[in-house]
């Protein structure tokens, strides 16, 4: 699955920069906090770049507000910033920033940390081996996915691409996801399919998993979010 950055910065230099660094990554720029909280509502991310002063607020607050988040916590969060005192630099590690780079920044060194950064979430996500969403589990190990009952686990009929499909939802439940970004994400970037394609394999989905407490709801002119009822 591709890997997918947000960055929060409202310098059209810096972005440019960044831009250039981060390349081989899918990468979502705001500028403002308010555009960062609609970005994470329509997809999950696996890394978030910050700057501190913003048109709309303060970002160290915006990240305290995401450490105290179940669903936004474990997204390490890298602060991009000028106000590189030692003050904001404590104040940033003490509300959960995983790194602190300084303004002006060497765009190699960024991208290494990034790299890092990104190794070191991928291991932490593969320790976690199952799944546990509603009444439904799902084991990453055997890529198998089961309905929890009084009578004992039950197997779901899953194809690879159905099981991949609900192993993204399930990690991200409650979040309206874009048919692009299920393409993207589930698909890949190089497959020629339509949306129709994504329709048609979330139908079969919800069929398979209806006898769960696990629906995907479609959100008109948005895309689909799962939801545990």
């Amino acid at each position: 699955m591709s890997k997918e950055i947000l960055v929060v910065e409202d310098s059209p230099e810096i972005r440019i920069l960044l831009e250039s660094s981060l390349e081989e990554y899918r990468t979502v720029f705001c500028a403002t906090l308010k555009d960062a909280t609609l970005a994470m509502s329509k997809q999950p991310f696996q890394l978030i770049i910050l700057d501190i002063g913003l048109p709309d607020g303060d970002g160290l607050r915006f990240l305290a507000e995401l450490a105290g988040k179940p669903e936004t916590r474990s997204i390490p969060v890298m602060i991009l910033s000028a106000k590189a005192d030692t003050a904001n630099k404590v104040m940033a590690f003490s509300v959960g920033a995983e790194d602190f780079i300084s303004k002006p920044f060497d765009p190699i060194e960024l991208k290494a940390r990034v790299a890092a950064k990104l190794r070191k979430f991928e291991k932490e996500a593969s320790r976690s081996e199952l799944i546990k969403i509603g009444n439904i589990e799902i084991d990453l190990l055997r890529q198998k996915a089961h309905l929890v009952t009084r009578g004992g686990p039950e197997p779901l009929d899953l194809t690879t691409l159905e099981f991949r499909l609900l192993t993204y939802f399930a990690k991200s439940p409650d979040h309206v996801l874009a048919r692009d970004t299920l393409l993207n994400s589930v698909w890949g970037y190089d497959v020629n399919i339509t949306d129709r394609t994504v329709d048609t394999h979330i139908a079969h989905l919800r069929k398979k998993i209806s006898r769960s407490n696990c629906k995907i709801e479609t959100v008109v002119g948005a895309g689909y979010r799962f939801v545990v009822s």
